[in-house]
Parts: structure tokens; C-alpha cells; sequence
């Protein structure tokens, strides 16, 4: 986790140079905690830190309030009627993945929900 907290670290110094919104220092200690309770859980670092990284990177080019909400959601795709896809420009696959694995300890996953988490294991697993 010390790379992760280094990389938080790192970015509320830019943010206090950069003279960023208010509401985006919150956004990012807000972020801080939910890769915290990622790390709590034992997910692999790897994935982890990228999205810690990505979603860092969204909120500091953020231009927005309504941005930074949306950058802060949880990355759930949407169901088109053929499968999973992902829900917005903000969405990050490597977070989708980690809430297919939580969903799946709470129930079963129906065929299409299978198939996407499994994909995504794939692309990001090695």
C-alpha cells in the first residue's frame, strides 16, 4: 500500500499547487478511503494502484462538480441487452472487476454477469 499512499500523497501537494476546487481535495481523500477499504479486502496491488492512478488522474482534469460525482461513482457497467459494457467515460475496468469479485461472494452471478467478470479476470490477471 506504500505506493498507493505515496501516489496520494504526491497528488494533494499538486492539488494545493495547482490551486484545485475544494471539491476536489475532498474527491481525493474520499478516494483515498475507498482504495483503502480495496487494500482491507486484499485485492492485488497491481489493481489497486491503477485504479487509484486512473481515478486520480480523472479528478485532476476534472472541470466540474458534477465531474467530480461521477468520477467518484462506483465503476458498474450497463446491461445493453447482449452483455456488460462499460458505463461512461470515467469507467474504470480494473475497479468494475473488484465489484464482479465482491458481487460474486454476496450471489451467484447470472450467465452475462459470468462472462463479463470473466473477461475481465483475463485482461487483467496475469
Amino acid at each position: 500500500m506504500d505506493k498507493v499512499n505515496q501516489l496520494f500523497m504526491e497528488t494533494l501537494k499538486k492539488a494545493e499547487r495547482e490551486e484545485k476546487k475544494e471539491y476536489v481535495f475532498a474527491a481525493i481523500w474520499s478516494l483515498m478511503k475507498e482504495i483503502q477499504e480495496f487494500s482491507r479486502m486484499d485485492f492485488l496491488k497491481s489493481l489497486i494502484y491503477e485504479i487509484a492512478l486512473k481515478k486520480i488522474n480523472f479528478l485532476m482534469n476534472a472541470k466540474t462538480k458534477s465531474e467530480v460525482k461521477e468520477i467518484l461513482r462506483p465503476s458498474a457497467p450497463v446491461y445493453n441487452g447482449n452483455g456488460f459494457v462499460p458505463s461512461g467515460v470515467f469507467h474504470i475496468e480494473e475497479e468494475e472487476l473488484l465489484l464482479w469479485s465482491i458481487t460474486s461472494l454476496r450471489a451467484p452471478l447470472n450467465h452475462d454477469g459470468f462472462l463479463r467478470y470473466q473477461q475481465l479476470f483475463h485482461k487483467y490477471v496475469r
